[in-house]
């Protein structure tokens, strides 16, 4: 007999080890609405590009607050990430163990490149904005660190850390950044028209700083919404994902 949507929660919230009290996540369960989703009504992948152990704090963040239908959806999410990755590690490890540790999973199902020229690890290129990954976070808001996608995974390696003010940027044009960072990989969103001065002056910098040609902008605009091929990760103040807009 198909598990139910609660049973799925519960079975896979099992296999993980928390940081905090397990009796959290009883609570989780508890608290979800009587009438369930179904799970494959759920189709959003925002959240695939944050890191297993980033997931969990999240959960774990989410377990604490009153849960409408927007957090059970962001809950749903990542549980069918998280059982997919789950499903992934145990086929590459064979390991049969009832629960693992997320930084376990991380580091077997994205390990860290192991470069050859340690000169060259703070550094890196790009020949198109596909290839980057810019991560912020609210702790240290005027910090940007980009980093270079390799095999679908920013590499921990390939890392530029920059300030705002080194790239002649401030918290306004930040906040173009964590809007996307609050958005789904290839959407977008109605940024005013007469604000377009504060996407020019992103797009110059990034574009200085990478070198990529000048016609080619990371930042654009189609249909009178703003776009981006970059990869956009976002952190709140407590360090976890920030969440979807929608």
């Amino acid at each position: 007999m198909p598990l139910s949507t609660k049973e799925f929660l519960a079975s896979t919230l099992s296999k993980f080890t928390f940081n905090s009290d397990e009796t959290l996540i009883k609570k989780l369960l508890s608290h979800l609405p009587n009438e369930l989703l179904k799970i494959e009504d759920v189709k959003k992948n925002y959240f695939i590009k944050y890191k297993t152990k980033e997931l969990i704090a999240l959960i774990e963040k989410l377990a604490k607050k009153k849960i409408h239908r927007k957090e059970y959806i962001i809950i749903i999410s990542i549980i069918l990430i998280l059982a997919k990755r789950y499903e992934s590690y145990q086929i590459i490890v064979k390991n049969h163990s009832k629960k693992t540790f997320p930084e376990i999973i991380d580091d077997i199902l994205f390990p860290p490149k192991i470069l050859t020229n340690v000169s060259g690890t703070n550094s890196f290129t790009i020949v198109n904005w596909s290839q980057l990954n810019i991560e912020i976070n609210d702790k240290e808001p005027k910090h940007i660190i980009f980093k270079k996608i390799i095999d679908g995974i920013p590499s921990d390696h390939k890392i530029i850390e920059k300030k705002l003010d080194d790239m002649r940027l401030g918290l306004t044009t930040r906040a173009i950044l964590k809007t996307f960072g609050c958005l789904d990989i290839k959407e977008s969103y109605n940024h005013p028209l007469r604000k377009k001065d504060q996407v020019f002056r992103l797009n110059k910098s990034l574009k200085n700083l990478f070198k990529i040609p000048s016609q080619n902008n990371p930042f654009f605009w189609k249909n009178n919404k703003l776009f981006t091929d970059i990869t956009i990760t976002a952190y709140d103040i407590d360090n976890t994902p920030v969440l979807p807009l929608k």
